[in-house]
Order: structure tokens, then sequence, then C-alpha cells
């Protein structure tokens, strides 16, 4: 096991001299704390070269314990006394109002490495802003627990939102650090963008083979090997059926109460697929889609992490899932004239239109393959760790 010095630790050691006498705004959340376990609010607000001036929550709250998609007020942290800034109510954009009064923005949150979770869409949006502020933004970097993954299709420009910012795949193999470092190089070249880098870590490392406690960065990713299985099972999401939310496996397990377990795991077990099983289970969510029901459904099972291809894996599920049940159904668009939300979470309309037409991923005949390993020259420049 390894023990990674957080990019706040190399802050807190050798940068804040640089900082000395500027006001700052900090972007974090619970996962924001030193490798010795100090939260990272409290690590700066107790410094006295830096002024702490006010906190920016993102999805989830400061604290992590709002739900996914709740939007959240302004308020005032109980702990600190701070003001709080929402950058996650209607708009989502970063207004440059709220950095008129500070000379940077720090960002400290651990990410998981795939494209539609929210906090990537944050970092570009507060890029836009400290652009055209002329402010500063510090990220202190911290391990991608999926590195390992590069996989999936990249973005289509039509569907940039919340949960798909830009051109990247469903995996990005990327340090949020390394992901602004993209940004700015490919959207915002004059942005004064530092990066606080990590020591002992590399990107062959997975989130549970590092000797740091695992702070979950919102309700539903529990474990770091949660992570293995969210870019996997997050599309259903965009489905009528349960990806586990109110249950102790969210997004290990995936049910509903007309799921029929024994032709899914036939008709999926068919497919051969590399390093993945599914079994039995049964479960009653405690909250979102069919709370307090009673839902049959499959456990997810990553046999072997190094062999799964995470985008046809979950494209076949979805796949058997819909040639299985009548009642499988796609979420309707959020707004009328929208596409359904998995073409977002996609970040294309094939995969929609192809699971519509009952063809397999083979059928599909989109070759992903050839987006990868162009992305993986795109982000040569831009690494930061071997």
């Amino acid at each position: 096991m390894i023990h990674v010095s957080y990019g706040i630790d190399t802050f807190l050691t050798n940068a804040l001299e640089k900082w000395s006498g500027k006001r700052i705004a900090l972007v974090t959340n619970q996962t924001g704390i030193t490798s010795s376990y100090q939260s990272t609010i409290d690590a700066l607000n107790k410094e006295k070269s830096i002024q702490l001036v006010k906190l920016f929550a993102c999805e989830h709250g400061i604290r992590g314990d709002v739900q996914a998609g709740v939007h959240i007020g302004d308020h005032k942290d109980e702990k600190t006394s701070l003001p709080v800034h929402s950058l996650y109510s209607t708009s989502k954009k970063v207004s440059t109002t709220l950095l008129e009064d500070v000379d940077a923005v720090f960002f400290d949150i651990q990410d998981v490495g795939v494209r539609f979770y929210t906090y990537l869409a944050t970092v570009k949006n507060l890029m836009e802003a400290c652009l055209q502020t002329n402010t500063s933004l510090v990220v202190m970097d911290r391990p991608n627990p999926i590195a390992p993954f590069t996989d999936g299709n990249i973005l289509e420009d039509d569907f940039i939102s919340f949960v798909g910012p830009y051109r990247l795949p469903i995996c990005t193999g990327l340090t949020v650090g390394e992901y602004a470092q993209l940004i700015k190089v490919e959207c915002f070249p004059e942005v004064d963008l530092h990066i606080s880098l990590m020591k002992n870590w590399n990107r062959s490392i997975w989130g549970d083979q590092w000797n740091n406690v695992w702070i979950p960065p919102s309700p539903n990713i529990p474990h770091a090997t949660t992570t293995l299985y969210y870019p996997i099972s997050c599309f259903i999401e965009g489905t009528n059926l349960s990806e586990g939310r109110g249950t102790t496996k969210p997004f290990e397990w995936i049910g509903a109460p007309w799921f029929k377990v024994d032709e899914v795991i036939r008709h999926f077990t068919k497919k051969e697929l590399a390093g993945i099983k599914i079994i039995p289970t049964y479960f009653t969510p405690t909250m979102s889609k069919h709370h307090g029901e009673f839902c049959s459904g499959i456990q997810l099972v990553i046999t072997d992490r190094t062999e799964i291809h995470i985008a046809k894996t979950a494209y076949e599920l979805l796949q058997t899932i819909f040639a299985v049940h009548k009642e499988a159904d796609w979420l309707p668009p959020f707004k009328k004239g929208m596409p359904p939300f998995i073409d977002y979470l996609w970040g294309t309309d094939k995969v929609r239109k192809g699971i519509d037409d009952g063809k397999s991923y083979c059928e599909l005949t989109i070759d992903w393959s050839k987006g990868i390993e162009e992305w993986k020259s795109r982000i040569q420049t831009i690494l930061l760790y071997s």
C-alpha cells in the first residue's frame, strides 16, 4: 500500500508563501482533507499569511450531505462562519461577481475519473470565470481512483452539458489537475492556472491501493471500489430502473419490481464479456427510483479489472435489460425539445438508437478505439505523473 501526499499537503509545505497576503476563495467538500486527515478548510483558515474569505459549494454541498441533483442555496458554514456560495444552483455557471473580491480560487475535491461526474464541469466553469476576472486558479491535485481505465466514446459537441462538459472519453485517465491543464491548453490558454502536485502517486495505482482513507466524494460513492462500477452502471440513471441509490450497494445493484433476474443473467452471460459477471440480488431502495418498492435485480461483480472493457460492458448491459423487458424505458427529456438524459450521459444518441433497434455492441459498427487513441495523443503534453 502506498501513502499519497495530496496536492494540499505539498501546497502547505512548499507553496503557501507565494500566496501570502492574498484573498482566497475555496472550492471544496468533505473530501478536501490533508493526508493527516485535517480539513482543507481548517488548514487554510488557520494560516495567518493568507485570508480565506469565502467557500464555494459544488453538487452534494460543502460537507457532502446533499443528494445528487438537489440544488444548493447560499448559506453560512456553521463551523467557520464563512459565507458559502453555491456553484450548483439553477444556473451552473460561475458568476464573475463572486470573484470580484478575491485574488485566487483554490480547488480541492476528490474526483472519480469519469466524464459525467459533475465536478469536472465545475472546474471548466471556474476556469472561464477566472479568465474573465483575471483571477488565479490553484488546483490541489488528488488521485484518480480508476486511472488505469481510459475507455469509451469521445463526447460529441451536440451533447455538451453539465454531465459532459467537454470532448472527453467516459473514463479520462486523468487527475483533476491534469484535466484542468488540458482545459487551459485547449480552451483558456491565458488563464492563470497553478497545479499543486501530489507525491508518491502514479497512474498505475487503483483507488484501493493507496494507504489513505477513502472519503466518499458523494453519498452514493461510498467506497473506492464503487468507482470501478460507476462508469458502467451510471447509465442506468437514464432509465426507469434503480441503479442502487438508497441501498448499501449503489451502482453495484441494478433492478426494478418487474426485473426478470434469470432471463437477464442468461442473456448477459452469453455475451462472454471479459472481467465481469452478474449474480441475483434483491433490495428495497430507501430513496430515488422505486423508493420503498421491493426490487428484483442483479449485482455486478468485477472479476478482473485489468480485462474489463467499460464502454462495451455498459452498452451490452443496457442492451440485455431492454431486450428482456418490455417495461424498460428511457427517462424523458428534462425539457421539451431536448434529447433524453441518456444521450447526455453517453455524449451521443447513437447508443440509445442502437439499443432501441436491438443491436448488439458489435452490430453498432462504431469504432470508438480510434477516438481513444487520438485522446491518448491529445493528453501526452499535459500529463503530470508517470
